[in-house]
């Protein structure tokens, strides 16, 4: 009876272990470069959004020895200048806050227990943009992301990653004409949709447990 409750004490022990690696929190910090986009009002006609300092964290799932499904959350505040129609300097309009959440599919090219494990992967997910100016509200649009990078195991539950990550954020769509089709007939609005692009990055320490 002993024996057999110590050999199931040690096959779950073992099997505790051997999940647990499957999981790899990680925390990053770097630099984004950001895009801009063209307005159509009276007094601007484009704005800028200024290069900033980003941070976050990463919470990954890794099943298997190549594939993986992470949770990243990333933050950033900018600068954010308008560009007047008659020309002139640029003006400071107002600081944006940038909250990004997304669902990333990795794919390593190593198996999990190499030294060194560059990787590639694809997001899909949402910014929630927020500038600090009274009478200006805030929104959450829809954003995807690519990227790759390298991770090093340090030892068997420490490590340090690096990547560059591209997350456009979809901001809007306006009306770029008809498109008629010369085979079958009829006419469609075509729109034009706008993103608010960057790139950014960033480089840490992961934790495997």
């Amino acid at each position: 009876m002993k024996v057999t409750f110590l050999s199931v004490v040690v096959v779950l022990v073992f099997a505790v272990s051997g999940f647990a690696q499957n999981f790899e929190l990680g925390a990053q910090v770097g630099g984004q470069i950001n895009g801009g986009l063209d307005l159509s009002t009276s007094l601007f006609h484009r704005i800028e959004v200024a290069n900033a300092l980003n941070y976050g964290i990463t919470f990954a799932y890794l099943p298997g020895q190549h594939a993986g499904l992470e949770f990243q959350w990333s933050k950033m505040n900018a600068d954010t200048r308008a560009q007047p129609i008659g020309g002139g300097s640029s003006v400071k309009v107002f600081s944006l806050g940038q909250n990004q959440y997304m669902a990333n599919f990795l794919y390593h090219f190593t198996d999990k227990e190499a030294s060194t494990r560059p990787f590639a992967f694809f997001g899909l997910g949402a910014s929630s943009l927020d500038p600090d100016r009274s009478g200006v509200q805030g929104a959450t649009r829809f954003a995807f992301s690519v990227g790759a990078g390298v991770k090093h195991n340090l030892s068997r539950h420490l490590g340090v990653r690096g990547q560059v990550k591209y997350a456009p954020t979809y901001i809007t769509s306006t009306n770029g004409g008809y498109w008629c089709d010369p085979f079958w007939g009829g006419c469609w609005i075509v729109g034009n949709s706008h993103y608010l692009h960057e790139v950014d990055f960033s480089g840490g320490l992961t934790v495997r447990f």
